[in-house]
Parts: structure tokens; sequence; C-alpha cells
């Protein structure tokens, strides 16, 4: 009969550990998921932003005077290679 009082404790303390593991796990689990979520969110409202910036530089320059010059034209084509990087991730 004693062995039997050991042998439940034993389980109760397993049952226990495997729980309290579980969920803990989950836990982490579910604040990784809120904080790519976030990430994920925030890297879409800075592709809208570059996006809309690529398109403001674009109507002040409707004559491509600045999008043809050496140095002006260098950052709209690096903006422009990133609104086309960012539509592909996102």
């Amino acid at each position: 009969m004693d062995i039997h009082i050991y042998i439940y404790i034993i389980l109760i303390l397993i049952i226990s550990i495997l729980g309290y593991t579980t969920w803990n796990i989950l836990r982490k689990y579910e604040r990784n998921t809120d904080g790519l979520l976030e990430a994920e969110d925030r890297i879409f409202e800075i592709k809208q932003k570059v996006n809309n910036t690529y398109k403001q530089m674009k109507e002040l320059d409707q004559k491509e005077i600045f999008s043809t010059d050496d140095e002006v034209g260098q950052a709209f084509k690096q903006i422009k290679e990133l609104v086309d990087e960012l539509d592909r991730g996102v």
C-alpha cells in the first residue's frame, strides 16, 4: 500500500511539471507571435510611407529632370528598388 502512495506522488509531480512547462511554452509562443505581428504591421507602415514618398518625388519631377541626374537619379533609383523589394517581401 505504501508503494502506491509514492507512485501517486511521483505521478502528480510529473503531471504538474509537464503542465507548467506546457503553459510556459505556450505563453512564450503567444508573446513571440504577437511580436511578429507587430513587426509585420510596422514593416507594412514603412512600406506605405516609402511608397508615398516615391510617388511624391515622381510628381515633383514630372519632367524627369532630377531622376535623370546622376546623384539625384541614384536616390530615385534606390527608393524605387526599396519600394519594389518591399512589394515582393510583404
